[in-house]
């Protein structure tokens, strides 16, 4: 009668390891001290291990000591509530050597009087969807020749700088830049080097300013640059001659040595605006007043007079 059961009891084990098997979702389940007690193919391709490596153990020897942390939680929260939670995270893949990006449910499997014995987790990858969300949002919100923010990305970010510098009574500016003579260039060579020389001109005003402040490409051979949490206006004055001197150095495109400057218009909040598209407009007049002065060279907008001044 014990050896039938047995049987039984391992017919019945083979059965349902057949069937989660054939599921397209990684399954596991745990008992409440997170003991993996069983896993189908689908999730030893996701984790990238062997169900018989696993197998009475948390695992906790094969993924990051962080994740450990976050995946053990979670299952402490499904045993206390007793109900099913559901959220995305990143887990270390063995095999493949890095980070996969998977939606996770973990239910509880309870006894008669509804308390939990078991964790039943399903996962999906959803690595490849993020990836071409990502993609989706950096072609929206991104230049695609110079890979800098466009003008939508540089408007968020302006209006978060804004509140911030307003939050902590601090000084912001917009900086509107305007290469000089890069149409001769363009129109002589060849739009092919037209582009090149806005890719290494955008490198060089990306290295002129900090991580946090912005370089955005407004179109055609104009830029924006956004500057944020300044305490003094003379700061943009500084990072203005920055700007200036990092096209000092000649531009070596197809064995052709190039030389470019730009004229550069500065308006600064609260002084001259409090409002983005305010700062916007009087930047670029103050860059023209810098071309109108020859170029290579920046100029400040005055907002108490009607046009751009020293």
């Amino acid at each position: 009668m014990a050896m039938n059961l047995h049987f039984l009891l391992l017919e019945d084990a083979l059965k349902f390891q057949k069937f989660i098997d054939i599921l397209p979702l990684a399954v596991f389940i745990k008992d409440a001290e997170s003991k993996i007690l069983a896993m189908n193919k689908a999730c030893e391709l996701q984790w990238g291990l062997c169900f018989e490596d696993l197998y009475g153990t948390d695992a906790h020897q094969y993924f990051p000591l962080e994740q450990m942390k976050i995946f053990l939680a979670k299952d402490r929260e499904v045993f206390a509530n007793g109900s099913q939670i559901d959220f995305e995270e990143t887990v270390w893949n063995s095999s493949l050597k890095e980070n996969r990006i998977v939606h996770t449910f973990k239910k509880p499997f309870c006894d008669c009087s509804g308390k939990p014995l078991y964790l039943v987790g399903m996962s999906i990858d959803i690595t490849e969807r993020k990836k071409a969300e990502q993609h989706i949002i950096e072609i929206a919100t991104h230049d695609l020749l110079t890979g800098l923010p466009n003008r939508i990305l540089l408007n968020d970010r302006i209006e978060l700088a804004l509140e911030h510098a307003r939050r902590n009574q601090q000084k912001a500016a917009v900086l509107f830049i305007d290469l000089d003579n890069f149409k001769v260039i363009n129109d002589s060579m060849g739009h092919d080097v037209g582009d090149l020389l806005l890719q290494k001109v955008a490198e060089r005003f990306e290295a002129a300013v900090r991580s946090e402040d912005t370089v955005a490409r407004h179109g055609g051979d104009e830029f924006i640059v956004l500057l944020s949490s300044l305490s003094y206006a003379q700061d943009a004055q500084k990072v203005a001659q920055k700007i200036l001197d990092s096209l000092l150095s000649p531009f070596c495109i197809n064995e052709t040595k190039l030389h470019l400057g730009c004229s550069i218009g500065i308006s600064l909040f609260p002084d001259d605006g409090e409002e983005a598209q305010e700062l916007l407009k009087k930047s670029d007049a103050a860059m023209y007043c810098a071309k109108s002065r020859g170029g290579n060279n920046w100029q400040l907008f005055k907002s108490h007079k009607s046009k751009p001044a020293n």
